[in-house]
């Protein structure tokens, strides 16, 4: 797909982002939740959020996709992801996984890995420094944070063709494979970093966006909206602060009125 096809693909998730209102079960942390709770209702999805085991096949059943993100993992919380990843590739929803951290601690690398196996995600959304972990390259993270990511272009592409997903490495350079692409795009603005939960808002939208169209079209779309949003958020902002109300604004505005967004341009990398 060329740029002018994409665009065009973009906007027309965008539209029906807001004619069918998905219903995103997400499964996410205690840093992040209520950020990306307004932001699905900013975009025009609905989110519902729980944790708790007792309703989560019952949640995956009535929601058009499903998020799970590990951020601050829970014995209660793990073994509701457990059950939602199962009844998701039961049923065939749209599953995304995040997984916060990966690296850091025995715990998380061990928790991912199992969750995968499970074979429920369409979507693997991380920064840079967790995709290269999983795809065997070398990264540096410290606690959640992506200190280094310097093969994530190539981890993506391995991590896509290993567990047959969609694979999205987030930074200053974003990259999406399918397994044999890969997508990369130079958008945004640094100050998505001063956010908590800034790359858990990316994967709200992915969320939405796969109840609507393909995975591969959710990320690209997802990660050009939130791109050129920012750009837009920075130029009316004194701060982090500002940007991040200015940011959601932009957002609510943008998904209203998709004529009105310059999507930036992806370029397909030779690897």
């Amino acid at each position: 797909m060329d740029n002018l096809e994409l665009e065009t693909r973009f906007a027309d998730v965008f539209n029906n982002l807001l004619q069918h209102k998905p219903l995103i079960y997400h499964m996410t942390n205690m840093v992040a939740i209520s950020g990306q709770a307004h932001l699905a209702l900013a975009i025009g999805a609905s989110p519902v959020m729980s944790l708790y085991p007792g309703e989560a096949a019952e949640l995956v059943a009535v929601s058009d996709s499903l998020l799970v993100n590990i951020g601050t993992p829970t014995r209660e919380g793990i073994e509701a992801m457990f059950v939602a990843a199962r009844e998701a590739r039961e049923l065939g929803r749209p599953a995304l996984i995040d997984p916060v951290g990966y690296g850091a601690t025995n715990m998380r690398t061990d928790l991912v890995e199992r969750l995968l196996d499970t074979k429920a995600f369409g979507v693997i959304k991380g920064n840079g420094a967790e995709i290269s972990l999983l795809g065997g390259e070398g990264a540096q993270v410290r606690g959640v944070d992506s200190a280094d990511s310097p093969r994530a272009a190539l981890a993506a592409k391995t991590v896509s063709r290993k567990y047959n997903c969609i694979a999205v490495a987030t930074g200053p350079i974003d990259y999406v494979s399918d397994g044999r692409d890969v997508f990369a795009l130079e958008s945004g603005h640094e100050w998505l970093s001063l956010i908590s939960g800034s790359g858990c808002y990316v994967g709200t939208i992915i969320a939405a966006c796969m109840a609507i169209t393909e995975p591969l079209v959710a990320a690209l779309a997802s990660l050009a909206l939130m791109g050129f949003v920012a750009e837009v958020a920075v130029k009316k902002s004194y701060g982090p602060g500002s940007f991040h109300c200015n940011l959601f604004d932009a957002l609510f505005a943008c998904v209203r009125n998709p004529s009105s967004i310059v999507f930036p341009k992806w370029q397909i990398l030779d690897l």
